[in-house]
């Protein structure tokens, strides 16, 4: 039987920015012209769902205070999720303009570019976000951003902490990635058992232990743990992938 090196799904998790709030201790009268009291009550209704409503608010905000950076940070966020590349870029380089050092929009300009597939700028900003602050979800990015431009040693050095500091089933699988790229592949296995321990219904990672058993030299154990989860897929992509590297193995 011929073995073949197979190549593991690589996830992209996106996480929910953390807005710093103040307290607003202004007498009722001010507080109506006050732009981060205008910003306070647009960061609660996004959180509620309330995107439109929240675009009234930063537009107050910024009719007040145009040089406000939080305000186009969070417009960012808003159109970066609308799906409106070029505002959401406009706005977290508006907000990186007024404050060079604020780490929420070098990251946001971050995913902006990535989703735009400019993985070299991308990399650039999430360096940046995580030099001023190492948040989980910019760690995350980092290390992607890092293994798709092929720095595969930074890349693992940045999950690894992550890992360790912050241990989730995305940064396991992540890590399992990096190491099958690296040729270490018994010890992707390990990271996807790690992952699939704290998710057990994450497809990707299980597919991806797979994938790693057959790297490593265990394409009879990789056989018998397709051969299980298949029935269980949901995803259509992931069940025909599964199903093809079965009907490879038989050979």
């Amino acid at each position: 039987m011929k073995y073949f090196k197979l190549g593991v799904l690589l996830i992209v998790l996106f996480f929910g920015l953390n807005f710093c709030t103040t307290t607003m201790n202004q007498s009722s009268q001010n507080k109506e012209q006050d732009p981060e009291y205008q910003y306070e009550k647009a960061v609660v209704a996004y959180r509620y769902g309330l995107k439109e409503e929240a675009l009234k608010y930063l537009q107050r905000a910024l009719t007040l205070s145009p040089e406000h950076a939080p305000s186009y940070n969070l417009l960012g966020l808003i159109f970066l999720e609308k799906g409106n590349l070029s505002q959401a870029l406009g706005y977290y380089q508006k907000a990186v303009e007024i404050n060079p050092e604020f780490p929420e929009a070098l990251y946001g300009l971050g995913r902006v570019y990535e989703e735009l597939g400019k993985k070299e700028k991308a990399l650039t900003f999430y360096q940046r976000s995580y030099q001023l602050n190492p948040r989980p979800e910019v760690a995350f990015s980092l290390a992607k951003a890092l293994y798709l431009n092929q720095r595969l040693e930074e890349a693992l050095r940045v999950v690894e902490k992550l890992v360790s500091d912050h241990p989730s089933s995305g940064a396991y699988n992540l890590r399992g990635v990096i190491l099958n790229h690296l040729g270490r592949y018994k010890e992707a296995v390990t990271s996807f058992q790690q992952a699939l321990k704290l998710a057990p219904e994450d497809e990707v990672a299980a597919v991806n232990l797979g994938v790693a058993l057959v790297n490593s030299g265990s394409p009879e154990k990789a056989r018998a743990f397709f051969e299980k989860i298949l029935p269980r897929l949901k995803n259509p992509e992931l069940k025909n992938r599964v199903a093809d590297f079965l009907r490879q193995l038989k050979k």
